[in-house]
């Protein structure tokens, strides 16, 4: 088992919150990296803009290509896609920062960094990157755990616009569901 990071946006975030969670896309250009994962390995949710770890998926199936709307209405660019299997799924405001002390001060690229830094930016910059085994165990463990105890993060002014603009962009988009 390995794990892999998938990038969500506020928008794609709430497009995927709003389907039967059952698959996750990828831009076209990520096709040969998406031939590495397998069924059994982890796709490690985080929520760009928000710089949070929203949520667990299990990959059941693919890649396969697909260019039907999912995500966008219209020319939705996560064509690469995967079956998957939710094992946490987090609204923003339950996702774990990365700045909170249980996942900065453990993660091998943000435990020697001051909290102001942004050396760890690249790492979390494009899906299907592959995490650190144990980078990957230790967000598993603290999402597993958030999934229960389901704390709650506040989100800052910008966060919330943040949240605010997905949620009006959504609505302009019109509604869409997975597998529709």
């Amino acid at each position: 088992m390995a794990f892999y990071l998938d990038l969500f946006s506020p928008e794609t975030h709430q497009a995927f919150a709003s389907s039967n969670r059952t698959v996750t896309g990828f831009r076209l250009r990520q096709q040969r990296v998406a031939s590495r994962v397998q069924p059994g390995d982890v796709l490690v949710c985080y929520l760009t803009r928000l710089t949070r770890w929203c949520g667990l998926l299990d990959v059941v199936g693919g890649p396969f290509v697909d260019d039907s709307p999912i995500f966008r209405a219209e020319q939705d660019p996560f064509v690469v896609r995967f079956h998957v299997r939710p094992r946490v799924w987090l609204a923003p405001v339950e996702s774990i920062p990365i700045h909170d002390d249980s996942v900065w001060q453990n993660l091998s690229f943000t435990s020697k960094l001051d909290k102001g830094s942004i050396g760890w930016t690249g790492k979390v910059c494009g899906s299907l990157v592959q995490l650190d085994e144990r980078d990957g165990r230790l967000l598993d463990n603290l999402l597993s755990e958030q999934a229960v105890e389901r704390k709650r993060y506040e989100l800052d002014e910008h966060a919330q616009k943040q949240i605010t603009t997905a949620h009006c962009q959504s609505i302009r988009q019109g509604s869409l569901r997975f597998g529709s």
